[in-house]
């Protein structure tokens, strides 16, 4: 019998509204995607000849490092292949992807300070994130892919949009939808900003009366 975990469904119903009911971007329809399959100029390679490694500081939002985690688990279910995670610079290797929250992360305020990073399209906005790939974002890292928040949900969504579009639906848990495999996952040179949803407090309404979902 399939776990019915509180965790699991706190995960589902996150990703769910992150990307199904979310934000003007989750509703551009044909918006393309920012996921490559094989290596291109400038792009940043979160599963090539190595797995990027994951670091997040461990003051941001614990929803935030669960979803972190998540994501590392969801780039095993489509690669075969699990990222490590660290809160240490010097251990994050070449490339890495930095996941912060505004606020809350030291990671993300040092590329803000040192202008690696604009995050005022976000500063100061409800659930809003940004996703970009920067060059040498710290001393002895070659490429970074930054997923930053606006606020704790904000950073959330963001994680939960990657795992979207490296191919693990928001219905996988759920209806049982499998993941797409590839063997390679590479980020196109970006910049994706999502601002604030349209409806502020978001919700979805489950009938959930025997027999039916």
């Amino acid at each position: 019998m399939r776990d019915q975990s509180v965790t699991h469904i706190q995960r589902a119903f996150l990703l769910f509204l992150a990307i199904i009911c979310c934000s003007h971007r989750a509703l551009a329809l044909g918006e393309p995607n920012y996921i490559e399959t094989k290596a291109s100029p400038g792009s940043f390679p979160l599963v090539a000849d190595t797995v990027a490694s994951f670091m997040a500081d461990t003051n941001d939002w614990a929803g935030v490092i669960r979803a972190a985690n998540d994501l590392r688990t969801d780039v095993n279910r489509v690669t075969g292949r699990s990222p490590a995670i660290t809160d240490v610079l010097k251990d994050a290797g070449k490339n890495v992807v930095i996941i912060g929250t505004l606020g809350k992360s030291e990671f993300i305020r040092q590329l803000v300070r040192d202008k690696k990073v604009d995050v005022s399209a976000i500063e100061g906005k409800w659930e809003s994130f940004l996703v970009q790939v920067v060059a040498k974002p710290f001393p002895g890292i070659n490429s970074a892919l930054v997923i930053c928040g606006s606020d704790k949900r904000g950073t959330i969504y963001g994680i939960y949009d990657l795992s979207r579009e490296i191919g693990v639906s928001p219905w996988y848990w759920w209806a049982d939808v499998p993941p797409r495999h590839a063997s390679m996952l590479v980020i196109r040179p970006t910049r994706v900003v999502s601002g604030e949803p349209k409806v502020k407090y978001r919700g979805i309404f489950i009938n959930d009366e025997a027999p039916a979902f």
